[in-house]
């Protein structure tokens, strides 16, 4: 079996081709809007939020079933068709154009799959189960979640605040990395989550002063 390799992409103008009409579909678009994309809809029906995104141009929708040359452009391609006889063209098309794809629940279809996420601010945790089991993946990432307050999107804040001046202070990268460590293991995670913030600043203020 094929090993995935994780990775998370920019999608940011991007034109990404969903195919739509299966159970899956509004889920897709929605995410993908979430990350930037161009989304293009092609499916002969669609519920009244993905008709109203289209109703104010947020999406393109083209409202009839797929035709072979409908991925001309993408960058991605996303099969979710009511219909999954058409999976095994719309991979096709995929493949010959260079273009990675995923079908609903059709791992022989798919050059990715679609982890179980959560996002806490600008932090992302991404749990996948290589397809075998994607309840299991999303069971898993709610374990997690629930560990995850609200103040850790506040300190990836505050550290992101901090990068710029962490790199052009320790140019090498193996000092910058102890630094990164030492950061991330202070006390100012415990400080937020008491409602300290100035406290947490002063706490990561305290570890590059004395670096």
């Amino acid at each position: 079996m094929s090993v995935f390799y994780p990775v998370l992409l920019k999608l940011e103008g991007k034109r990404c081709v969903v195919i739509g009409g299966g159970t899956e579909t509004e889920q897709r678009v929605q995410g993908l809007l979430e990350a930037g994309a161009q989304v293009t809809l092609i499916a002969p029906a669609a519920s009244p939020e993905i008709a109203q995104l289209a109703s104010v141009g947020r999406i393109q929708w083209i409202a009839r079933e797929y035709r072979a040359g409908d991925l001309t452009g993408a960058f991605l391609a996303v099969a979710c068709p009511a219909d999954r006889s058409r999976n095994a063209e719309i991979w096709a098309e995929a493949e010959a154009r260079g273009i990675p794809s995923n079908a609903t629940d059709d791992g022989p279809h798919c050059t990715f799959i679609f982890p179980a996420i959560h996002r806490q601010g600008d932090l992302v945790v991404a749990v996948s189960s290589g397809g075998k089991s994607p309840a299991l993946a999303s069971r898993i990432r709610d374990r997690i979640a629930g560990d995850l307050g609200p103040e850790v999107a506040e300190f990836l804040d505050l550290l992101g605040q901090l990068r710029p001046e962490v790199t052009a202070r320790f140019p090498s990268f193996e000092r910058r990395r102890e630094i990164w460590y030492r950061l991330v293991d202070s006390e100012a995670l415990h400080e937020l989550q008491a409602g300290r913030r100035e406290d947490a600043l002063a706490a990561l203020r305290n570890i590059l002063d004395a670096a």
